[in-house]
């Protein structure tokens, strides 16, 4: 083990020596390429100046290149010389360049203040052509005068400061005297600003216009072309930058902006020829720049290599900078050429350097790994060389034409290090998007499995609970049943889910087909926003809808729409504590827009944007675990099927605004989904009624196809034989539909017989109550969705009067999602049928409803019946005992009693009482005979008022006042010692007949008043009454009325149409 981990070692070894080598190979090509690149363009060797003369005699200056003016030249120390002046005996020699601090006579301690004048003598052929001078690096400011011809300068040089000019760039100064063969050049310096450095500090260049103009040119143009190149870089980067907010691609602008500025403030100084700028201010640009540099450089690779940028030295080194970059733009100028102060700034600035070779050396160590690192090598050797040849040439004085290469092999290696990371990152991302779109599609396959499988389970589990509770409602304790209802509630949400999730998988695979039709919203919404009844119970939440009243139809596939809108209004609920949730819709620009708005907590930014991607969910809906995440891009997808676009606009804090738009139907306007249509329509709307079911299974999932095979065609028939058989015999069933759309109406009218049903219809909710309050009605078939009340609110109003037995209803709901059943029942709904419906589905519905109801109601005038047949035995015995004390007492009274006993018997056992009505006159009889009775048995304590007004041949239902007037008299009259009166009132009123029994009894609280009208009261007492509610509210659609108050009587009354 130990021989393998040595030897695993010394491999790592020799290829950490082998990149070691090849980096410094690049190091070496790069110096490589400068020594050819001064060999093209250097300037060639002249003959040193020797005491301020220079011979050029021998050279054609045409024909050569531009030459160095080193050497000895002359200088005048403290004096500004003209051609015109007189020279000064005490003329010093000083070497050019050179710091004026070193001419003799000097000592180190002296500053570099001060002012004087080079002189140098240029032995020529006699002049053909211009010359040039080409001056640089001359400290502070000078100005250049040729036999007697001020040539050029740069800033003002002056004896005095204040009238002194820093200005420290290069310049040409050129001069022409044909045939001139001696040049006389005096170079006036004046430096008030730099303590440790002064005079002409780099070479000058002579040699002809021509060839001094191009090098000149060449050079700046190098200088202006790398700037841009770098602003470029650094303006692809600052957009970068704010698009994915990468610390990286900041450093990287931030750097290539410091090494543009000082490429242009530095060499030629171009940037005096863009901005007006003083001397002292690139002078602080140019050290904060340099400053900056190279710990950008440094945080760049860190950053590239994956290495924290917060430590401790990293901080300390930017706090160093901070200050430093202050302490420059608050400075006064003296301290910018302080020697001290410039060295600090240098160290500073070097510093990073020294942190930039450990990650050299971690770049070599990971070059096994990672190939890419060539180019940061490259890069970073790049960044070295021009960082070694700077520091070369301005410790020496050197300044030869501006050499671009090592700048651009710089962005060279890191443009390329980028590209290729990007172009690999993109082909990795292109396969991992690949794999992720076929995990996807697995997920969802698996997801859409689950749900179909979860569904059986998951619904006997919500069946079996809801069997418990309805089984032990009334001995459940209060916990247990909240319990049962906790699960049922969270049941139903899973469900929900469940749907969400095989419809996510739908409209991936794109198996939702639209079945567009025209459609009211006036009609869609009411019923959308009634299924949110229940779950809104308790919660400070108004749901209100803002719809014009003439806002045109929408073509639209309504079972869809529905979901769009559940879904939406679900969601504004979940995420909204109190305040509103508003529907709203208007016309705009040939389309109809919907809105959902609500006062809820909102969204910030990012949550909006990912609002409708499927399985994400606000940061409220991760917190509360409920739900997917799908019911928004369910909802987005589904606008898309309608050629919308689901669109939200939200801030924390003030709610959420869902909205999208809908085409209006193209051949209907409002007006027109509601008129008639011919009859071949109808039939197509019978058809498309008839196998829309069919065609939208075809289209579900595997596993969920209706059967057709040979085995189920035995059963359909069978079924369908069953639905068809006419109902018993007897009057046809009256059955009230209700549809804001008469076409709808037309075809449920001709999916029923005729002979067996009697259809009678109702465009609104509002006209439907209405006609139900005539009574008689067998049945009741409402849609769901109609403008101005909903089905489920007309089945509210409709159980207010009616009980299911008395008036089944079935609503016709586009939806047969759990939620929308809920709701419906909820509502006292018996049945439920999806549209579009099935014609056998419906007939075997209605007719099964029908026969209920008619069974129920056959049982109510048999119950009638039998409850007077089964005469009481204490009544029986008290009678019989009556009539045997008046044989001795009065036989004329016994004889009427025995008569009144008689009449009485036989009205009971009557077969006409279980007919649906019976004559007045032969109700009154009954009564009259059991009064009679009575009255004769408690003598005083029973009084009687009789007040009929109207003809006794009118119909009545058979035993409907007797019940009445036997509970007056046992339980109100005789329940008290007194006794009481009775009083019988039959009168004509506008509205129909008015029949009142009315006592003066013992009275009855609330509480007892409703028990009586109850289907199943308590005990014997009341049995009778609420018998004959049942019946008068089925007949007339309206009951019993009672009034009663505890000592103070009571007063029972029911009214019969004008036609009764």
């Amino acid at each position: 083990m130990i021989p393998t981990v040595k030897h695993k070692h010394t491999k790592q070894g020799l290829a950490f020596l082998t990149y070691g080598a090849l980096f410094l190979l690049f190091l070496g090509l790069l110096a490589g390429a400068r020594w050819l690149w001064m060999q093209a363009f250097e300037t060639a060797p002249a003959t040193p100046s020797v005491n301020g003369i220079v011979h050029m005699e021998q050279v054609e200056l045409e024909n050569a290149p531009p030459f160095f003016l080193d050497g000895q030249w002359q200088f005048y120390p403290g004096t500004l010389l003209h051609a015109r002046d007189e020279r000064p005996a005490d003329a010093e020699t000083v070497a050019v360049p050179g710091n004026w601090t070193n001419a003799p006579g000097r000592s180190d301690e002296d500053h570099a203040y001060g002012y004087g004048t080079y002189r140098l003598i240029i032995r020529t052929q006699p002049l053909a052509r211009p010359v040039s001078l080409w001056l640089s690096g001359i400290q502070s400011a000078s100005e250049v005068e040729i036999n007697g011809q001020l040539a050029g300068s740069s800033g003002q040089p002056s004896s005095e400061p204040s009238t002194y000019v820093p200005l420290k760039t290069s310049y040409v100064a050129t001069y022409f005297d044909e045939g001139a063969t001696e040049l006389e050049v005096l170079i006036r310096v004046a430096n008030f600003d730099d303590a440790d450095e002064g005079g002409m500090l780099a070479s000058v260049r002579f040699g002809a216009q021509s060839s001094i103009a191009h090098m000149r040119e060449l050079s700046i143009q190098f200088q202006v072309a790398i700037f841009f190149i770098l602003l470029l870089h650094g303006l692809y980067a600052c957009i970068l930058f704010l698009i994915h907010q990468e610390r990286t691609l900041l450093y990287t602008a931030l750097l290539v902006a410091a090494v543009g500025l000082l490429i242009v403030s530095g060499y030629d100084q171009v940037i005096y020829d863009w901005l007006p700028l003083a001397y002292d201010q690139v002078i602080r640009m140019r050290w904060i720049a340099f400053l900056w540099q190279n710990t950008l450089i440094l945080m760049i690779f860190r950053r590239l290599l994956h290495q924290a940028d917060g430590t401790r030295l990293h901080q300390a080194l930017l706090a160093a900078l901070g200050a430093a970059s202050l302490t420059l733009v608050f400075v006064p100028d003296r301290y910018l050429y302080d020697g001290a102060f410039s060295t600090m700034l240098a160290l500073v600035g070097y510093v990073p350097l020294v942190g930039l070779v450990p990650v050299l050396l971690r770049m070599l160590g990971r070059l096994r790994q990672d190939r890419d690192m060539w180019f940061l090598l490259l890069t970073a050797a790049g960044i070295l060389a021009n960082l070694g040849w700077r520091t070369f040439g301005t410790a020496y004085g050197y300044q030869g034409l501006y050499y671009p290469v090592d700048v651009l092999v710089t962005i060279a290696g890191f443009s390329t290090y980028w590209f290729v990371k990007y172009f690999r990152n993109a082909r990795e991302n292109a396969a991992l998007n690949e794999q992720l779109r076929a995990e996807a599609a697995h997920k969802d396959q698996f997801l859409a499995n689950t749900s179909h499988e979860l569904r059986t389970p998951l619904h006997g589990i919500m069946n079996l609970t809801q069997s418990v509770v309805n089984r032990q409602e009334e001995t459940m304790e209060s916990d247990s049943r909240r319990d049962l209802d906790t699960v049922l509630q969270i049941s139903r949400r899973m469900s929900h889910m469940l749907d969400n999730l095989l419809d996510i998988a739908r409209l991936k695979a794109s198996r939702i087909r639209l079945q567009l039709e025209p459609l009211r919203m006036q009609a869609v919404v009411p019923g959308v926003l009634g299924m949110f009844k229940v779950m809104l119970e308790g919660k400070p939440i108004e749901l209100r809808m803002e719809l014009p009243p003439h806002l045109p139809a929408v073509s639209g596939d309504e079972r869809r729409l529905v979901q769009v809108l559940y879904n939406l209004i679900h969601n504004a609920i979940k995420y909204t504590e109190r305040g509103s949730v508003v529907v709203k819709a208007e016309e705009r620009d040939g389309r109809i827009r919907m809105v959902v708005a609500d006062t809820g907590i909102g969204m910030d930014e990012a949550t909006r944007a990912r609002a409708l991607l499927p399985y994400e969910q606000g940061e409220a809906g991760l917190r509360d675990g409920r739900g997917l995440g799908l019911g928004l891009s369910i909802c987005s997808q589904l606008v898309e099927l309608h050629g919308g676009e689901l669109r939200v606009s939200s801030e924390p804090g003030a709610g959420s605004v869902f909205s999208f738009e809908l085409p209006m139907a193209a051949h209907r306007d409002a007006d027109d989904a509601q008129g008639t249509v011919a009859a071949e329509p109808v039939a197509s709307a019978l058809r498309f009624y008839a196998l829309a079911d069919r065609r939208e299974a075809q289209q579900g999932d595997e596993g969920w196809q209706l059967a057709s095979g040979h085995h189920a065609m035995p059963l359909a028939k069978e079924a369908a034989a069953a639905a068809e058989r006419p109902l018993a015999p007897g009057a046809p069933a009256r059955i009230l539909a209700v549809d804001d759309d008469p076409v709808n109406l037309d075809v449920l009218s001709r999916m029923l017989d005729e002979q067996s049903y009697r259809l009678d219809t109702a465009t609104s909710g509002a006209q439907a109550l209405e006609r139900a309050a005539s009574g008689g009605w067998d049945l009741v078939i409402a849609d769901v969705m109609m403008p101005g009340m909903s089905g489920y609110e007309l089945t509210e109003r409709l159980r207010v009067h009616y009980s299911a037995l008395e008036l089944p209803i079935v609503l016709l709901t586009a939806r047969s999602q759990s939620a929308d059943i809920y709701t419906g029942f909820a509502a006292g709904a018996n049945d439920y049928l999806a549209k579009p419906v099935d014609p056998i589905e419906l007939r075997a519905r209605v007719k099964a409803l029908v026969t209920v109801k008619r069974g129920f109601q056959d049982r109510l005038r048999w119950e009638a019946a039998y409850l007077q047949a089964q005469i009481q035995p204490h009544f029986l015995f008290n009678t019989l005992n009556s009539i045997a004390a008046l044989v001795e007492i009065d036989t004329k009274r016994m004889t009427q009693m025995i008569n009144a006993f008689a009449a009485y018997l036989r009205i009971s056992f009557d077969y006409l009482n279980t007919d649906e009505l019976a004559p007045l006159s032969r109700e009154l009889e009954l009564v009259e005979s059991y009064l009679h009775i009575e009255k004769e048995r408690f003598r005083d304590r029973l009084a009687i008022v009789w007040e009929i007004a109207v003809d006794t041949s009118l119909m009545l239902p058979p035993l409907s006042i007797q019940p009445l007037v036997e509970n007056a008299v046992h339980h109100g009259l005789l329940a008290q010692s007194k006794g009481g009166t009775l009083t019988i009132r039959i009168v004509e009123r506008e509205a129909g007949i008015h029949i009142a029994v009315e006592d003066d009894g013992k009275g009855m609280d609330e509480a007892t008043v409703r028990a009586l009208l109850s289907p199943a009261p308590q005990g014997r007492r009341g049995v009778g009454v609420a018998n004959t509610h049942s019946r008068l509210v089925r007949l007339y659609g309206q009951g019993l009325t009672i009034k009663s108050r505890v000592g103070a009587g009571t007063k029972v009354s029911f009214n019969l149409p004008g036609g009764a």
